[in-house]
């Protein structure tokens, strides 16, 4: 199978996100956000992340720098500190439920969807409908978590720390 140009594309932003989320917690990497091309900027972070973090610094991204990258991005993710505004325990909220937690939650998902080009903005209705499920699974798959549509508390927790890392003034 061919690699397109696309799939090529949609890497660079992947790791732009993941590389942007590590240098808005690690100020020896410049922030850069993310986009489709690889920009000399982009290629600037992502020399300044090998050298913190012990690479070959080539200013490539090679598949040792991509594996660390994703690596630290993780580990960042699961010390993130939620929002506690998600109920407690095994809680989840599902398609077919509404009411003023659904309607936060897809605040925040419409917020993220208008920021990160990874994610779709959702409606905001009060029902976890289809649009909003989808959007649920985006996530998690962006933040490496089961994708199985239902807002739980994991899946809470990454979308808090999505939104904590949006600038001010969105």
């Amino acid at each position: 199978m061919l690699y397109t140009e696309a799939q090529k594309q949609e890497h660079i932003e992947e790791i732009l996100t993941y590389l942007y989320q590590i240098a808005l917690r690690d100020s020896r990497i410049p922030i850069v956000l993310p986009s489709r091309e690889f920009t000399e900027e982009a290629g600037l972070a992502v020399r300044a992340y090998q050298e913190a973090y012990g690479l070959p610094v080539t200013g490539e991204i090679d598949g040792e720098t991509w594996d660390s990258i994703v690596s630290t991005y993780r580990s960042m993710m699961e010390n993130a500190v939620p929002l506690t505004v998600f109920p407690s325990g095994s809680f989840q909220l599902r398609r077919g439920d509404t009411g003023e937690l659904v309607q936060l939650a897809q605040v925040l998902l419409r917020l993220a969807g208008n920021h990160f080009s990874n994610l779709s903005p959702v409606a905001v209705s009060g029902t976890f409908d289809a649009e909003t499920e989808e959007a649920v699974r985006q996530l998690q798959e962006i933040a490496a978590l089961p994708q199985t549509g239902i807002m739980d508390r994991k899946t809470w927790n990454a979308l808090a720390a999505l939104m904590n890392s949006i600038p001010l003034g969105i």
